[in-house]
């Protein structure tokens, strides 16, 4: 269906803390049909393989994120002024991404990668 959002699995495993519980927050308030998962930079790989999410924001971007995960955001990493989106594949930076920026990516449509 035209517009529908596949999306339906995001892991959010940022540093800080605080800035996780706050986005993950955000989309599940935003989208409640969303499963939202939480998890710390140490558990990042364990819980990617356990929830299959379509979407990870992550503080630091690992190579399960990169071969697994059809949808990344790798926010902030190492406190530095940019981020890096990749998208079915096509990965460019960001300069001061927002919330506003997360919230479009959850809302657009895309494809599952098995």
């Amino acid at each position: 269906m035209p517009g529908m959002r596949t999306i339906r699995h995001v892991l959010v495993a940022n540093e800080l803390a605080s800035y996780r519980e706050s986005i993950a927050a955000v989309l599940r308030f935003s989208f409640p049909d969303l499963e939202v998962f939480e998890a710390t930079a140490a558990d990042l790989n364990r819980e990617i393989l356990r929830v299959r999410p379509e979407l990870v924001i992550c503080s630091k971007v690992t190579s399960l994120v990169k071969d697994r995960v059809p949808n990344w955001v790798e926010l902030y990493p190492e406190c530095e002024p940019i981020s890096t989106f990749c998208i079915d594949g096509e990965c460019y930076p960001r300069e001061q991404v927002d919330l506003s920026d997360l919230l479009a990516l959850v809302d657009r449509p895309v494809v599952r990668t098995a």
